[in-house]
């Protein structure tokens, strides 16, 4: 299989779910759309590897966004192999396909062959399961959202987002993923800080990049302190956790779109 192959094979695997949860009778295509699900996952790891390991290890702005979008999905589909969480697909999906679809037109070359090694590889994959994490814990919060709004407005009958478990249950398990999440990134804003020589040959330095991770890392810290200590929940932890998640978002994403895309 090539890459244009794997390209519009994995688009069309996700684009495929989407349609069919456009049905009213949601559960009654669940388990076909979870089968054409997993074979999305499967084309979608190829096309990254591809793409990736073409010539080295090139890990660019899009490849990087394009190994984030899969872990996402992977992570929503452990998550809801029981079907609990009605459409949350739709929100987890169209941001891959977004991604999918422009991962052509944003190419650059950024290869991390010159400073590969065990430890290094280790850093760069902890990074991006932890900010893999953090977005699919976006995209829970803001179907969480979708759902409490719809509880409190008693016109709307008829939610499109739903789901069978009580929301503290879905609170419960979004905070389970920025735990992860967190602890993921405390390890890699450590190992990158206290080993950074050694890892990219570099002495660290505190830069506008750090800075942000740093703002993003208190913001997930005082949301978990928090929950822990003051029961905090709904709107307030879910707008603290998106104003968490844009601040990340700036500091690696927007970082490595302004040096790679608009700066190249």
């Amino acid at each position: 299989m090539d890459y244009w192959t794997a390209y519009f094979l994995t688009a069309i695997l996700y684009i495929i779910p989407c349609i069919g949860l456009l049905s009213s009778k949601q559960q009654s295509h669940f388990k076909k759309i979870s089968i054409v699900l997993i074979l999305g996952l499967i084309s979608h790891a190829y096309f990254a590897y591809l793409i990736i390991f073409d010539q080295g290890i090139n890990l660019n702005f899009s490849n990087a966004i394009l190994v984030i979008s899969f872990i996402t999905v992977l992570i929503y589909t452990v998550l809801n192999l029981r079907g609990s969480y009605h459409r949350l697909e739709f929100l987890t999906l169209i941001p891959a396909i977004i991604i999918i679809l422009f991962n052509p037109t944003i190419q650059n070359d950024h290869y991390i062959t010159q400073y590969f090694s065990i430890n290094a590889l280790v850093h760069v994959l902890t990074a991006l399961i932890g900010y893999s994490f953090f977005a699919f814990g976006a995209i829970f919060s803001i179907f969480l959202k979708f759902i409490e709004t719809d509880l409190h407005d008693k016109k709307n009958k008829d939610s499109f987002f739903s789901s069978d478990l009580s929301i503290l249950s879905i609170e419960n398990q979004l905070f389970k993923i920025y735990w992860i999440g967190f602890i993921l990134l405390t390890t890699t804003m450590l190992s990158g800080s206290l080993f950074s020589e050694e890892l990219f040959g570099t002495a660290f330095v505190f830069n506008h990049k750090f800075l942000l991770s740093l703002i993003a890392w208190i913001l997930y810290g005082g949301l978990l302190v928090g929950r822990l200590l003051f029961g905090w929940r709904g709107k307030k932890a879910i707008n603290l956790s998106l104003a968490a998640f844009i601040t990340l978002i700036l500091a690696y994403v927007g970082t490595k779109f302004i040096l790679e895309i608009v700066l190249s």
